[in-house]
């Protein structure tokens, strides 16, 4: 393909990639073949919005060299294998797609799809799990390949990895991939609970064990903790329908019982901005189990933290100390608080954390459950803190 063809069809993909919500933030990657020898790829951490020609990145497939100071994507190496191993493909996406990566938490060496699919090849494979950008990645990655008779493959506790032989067939793949694999786990919760018709909230219930299901969280529920951001004098909180704009020094006798909370949030963790309430069932399920949810997926790690705690929705003190080293916090039997420095960290949070009660249910639901490493939970967490979001900031 003619270079600036390609770089045209990888900018439009990118910004697909984001408005599907196969990614969060600069999260997954798109590639382009421009001959038997090199590919164009998004850079790394970079905003899919501002992306311009000038900022792709042509590199070679025999040795992923490059030019320019502008590096390539990390996950360069996982594009490569694909081009090596189909030259007829020319086009590769990694996503972080929700059902998929479901898949992914758990402890599957791969599921089989049939023929309704007819990219999937029947079977999709599990690559066995390695950081993310690394050469023991590239290595499992193109096992699942060689072994592969479809168009995608997952990558465990990661995401996917979806290929073709232009742009529209490639997101062709990753939408039969998530139906695929939402269809793998009905079928498999509906066979082992002996449940005649799929319901979520009872499918929750079951991969959790709880005897009853967590009810989905009201209006007012909803409206009690709604949202707030931190000002220079205090800070406000809406509700969807109005705004309180609530000094750091005046009472709050009759306000709603989250100022409060907020206010403690706010005076003991200073990198805190901006907060959201999400309760859809899935964080509910979690929340209202008690559970602690460690990471089952890199980018859960590397947005959120090592862990999320489920704190009793009275005690603000221990809710404020549990967001000192998480980005969220489960309310019990209420939802979650999902935090950060701006309205887009906030966003990106409650879409991981969305995605990581998802994984954690399925990964139950499947059988034990395997968290990440925590020392590369750890690791994750670091290098995404003191290096891709000054980057991200940076090309704000």
């Amino acid at each position: 393909m003619d270079i600036n063809a390609a770089k045209k069809a990888v900018l439009k993909a990118g910004v697909k990639l984001v408005e599907a919500g196969l990614i969060a933030r600069t999260w997954g990657n798109v590639s382009c073949r421009v001959d038997e020898d090199s590919f164009i790829i998004t850079p790394s951490g970079r905003s899919y919005r501002s992306l311009t020609p000038a900022d792709l990145v042509q590199v070679k497939i025999c040795d992923l060299s490059y030019q320019g100071e502008i590096k390539p994507s990390s996950e360069k190496r996982i594009h490569a294998e694909v081009y090596q191993l189909h030259p007829e493909m020319n086009f590769v996406i990694h996503t972080h797609q929700d059902n998929a990566s479901v898949i992914a938490a758990t402890g599957l060496k791969a599921i089989e799809v049939g023929g309704k699919y007819p990219t999937l090849g029947g079977r999709v494979i599990c690559a066995d799990y390695a950081l993310p950008g690394t050469k023991a990645l590239q290595k499992r990655v193109r096992t699942a390949l060689e072994e592969s008779k479809g168009q995608a493959v997952i990558m465990k506790h990661h995401g996917a990895l979806c290929y073709g032989i232009d742009a529209d067939e490639t997101f062709r793949v990753a939408s039969e991939l998530e139906e695929a694999c939402a269809d793998f786990v009905i079928n498999y919760y509906l066979t082992q609970s002996k449940a005649t018709n799929y319901n979520l909230a009872d499918l929750v219930a079951f991969a959790l064990g709880q005897n009853n299901k967590a009810g989905v969280a009201s209006d007012q529920g909803l409206k009690t903790y709604a949202e707030s951001r931190r000002t220079d004098h205090g800070l406000i909180w809406n509700d969807g329908e109005k705004e309180l704009e609530i000094a750091a020094d005046q009472s709050l006798a009759g306000l709603p019982e989250a100022v409060q909370l907020y206010r403690t949030i706010y005076d003991k963790n200073k990198q805190i901005n901006q907060i959201s309430f999400k309760a859809t069932p899935e964080i509910l399920g979690v929340a209202s189990a008690g559970l602690t949810l460690k990471p089952l997926l890199d980018d859960c790690a590397q947005i959120i933290g090592v862990q999320v705690r489920a704190v009793d929705h009275h005690n603000y003190d221990e809710i404020a100390h549990a967001l000192a080293k998480s980005a969220a916090v489960f309310l019990s039997n209420r939802g979650a608080l999902c935090c950060g420095e701006t309205s887009d960290d906030v966003m990106a949070v409650g879409m991981i954390l969305q995605k990581s009660c998802q994984a954690l249910i399925g990964a139950s639901l499947f059988g034990k459950v395997w968290p990440i490493n925590p020392v590369e939970s750890r690791l994750m967490h670091f290098v995404y803190r003191k290096k891709y979001s000054k980057q991200a900031e940076r090309n704000r």
